[in-house]
């Protein structure tokens, strides 16, 4: 297989941290040094300037990036049908999901996919659905979960489950059990920061529906929907969040859903990778997180 000075080189390109790095693959940060310093040795050329502590790739070194990258795709195509001719499904597979999916959605399928020995070292990573975008743009992660809409022609998106936002409060404040659209101008929100997948669909469905987003009153932006929700246990503000979001709060009696008459805000939950053909590890996690959905 390759040799893992290469392995180790097209980790560090991709995220030129070492901490990081001798996390993914289970090495101690000098190990991590000395194999991209024995590979320069080798190829009698600099492959990162080390300048302030930070690391850049050369000329020859996004060189080599370019071209590995292949081979890495290769390998792990290799491995995937090793493994199943030996009845084992592991390596590392990156997986990314935009915070809603990441919180409410995705644990469950993992606790699930996980089960067992000879499984794969899954690393989550979260964010919002632009920044999750990124990263399947810049083959980090090898398939993600988002919200939002399909916006890059880069990335295939595979519908995988609807979801619904809802008008939550706390369970004590006073409020009806529906409201007109209009009255929406009357309330105090906590909103989601721009960028997020949430912010943009309620954006849309809102200005549908005639109503002037700016004329909605935001007390606050908190950049989690934790954050959302325990703001508004503790304050007469709305919130516009996720079904999925909210169920044991719900159920527990801390929050209550306000019906808006007028106003359905629904989306489709989304799975993107790169276009072209799909990892053969994330595609099995994929018919398996299909097969799982609720």
């Amino acid at each position: 297989m390759l040799d893992h000075k290469l392995t180790i080189f097209y980790h560090l390109a991709k995220n030129p941290n070492t901490t990081k790095v001798a996390e993914t693959l289970y090495l101690s940060q000098p190990a991590i040094s000395k194999s991209i310093k024995e590979l320069e040795k080798e190829l009698a050329i600099t492959l990162f300037d080390r300048t302030k502590g930070r690391l850049q790739l050369t000329t020859a070194g996004m060189y080599l990036l370019k071209e590995t990258e292949e081979l890495i795709r290769k390998e792990r195509m290799i491995l995937f049908e090793i493994d199943k001719m030996k009845n084992v499904f592991g390596g590392i597979l990156n997986i990314g999901a935009s915070t809603t999916l990441a919180q409410y959605v995705l644990p469950e399928i993992l606790a699930g996919f996980t089960q067992g020995e000879n499984r794969p070292h899954i690393h989550l990573i979260s964010g919002n659905t632009r920044q999750i975008e990124d990263e399947i743009l810049a083959n980090n992660i090898h398939l993600a979960f988002i919200e939002g809409t399909p916006t890059q022609p880069e990335i295939h998106y595979i519908p995988f489950i609807r979801d619904e936002i809802v008008l939550v409060s706390s369970a004590t404040t006073a409020t009806r059990e529906s409201i007109n659209k209009d009255e929406l101008e009357n309330l105090n929100f906590v909103f989601r920061e721009k960028g997020s997948g949430t912010y943009d669909i309620i954006k849309k469905h809102i200005q549908n529906a005639g109503i002037d987003m700016s004329g909605l009153h935001d007390q606050l932006i908190l950049g989690s929907t934790e954050g959302i929700k325990q703001y508004l246990l503790h304050s007469n503000c709305f919130a516009l969040l996720s079904i999925y979001s909210i169920r044991n709060e719900v159920a527990n009696g801390k929050l209550k859903i306000t019906e808006i008459e007028g106003l359905n805000i629904d989306r489709m939950f989304y799975v993107i990778h790169k276009q072209g053909q799909l990892d053969p590890y994330a595609s099995k996690f994929l018919d398996y997180a299909t097969y799982n959905r609720k």
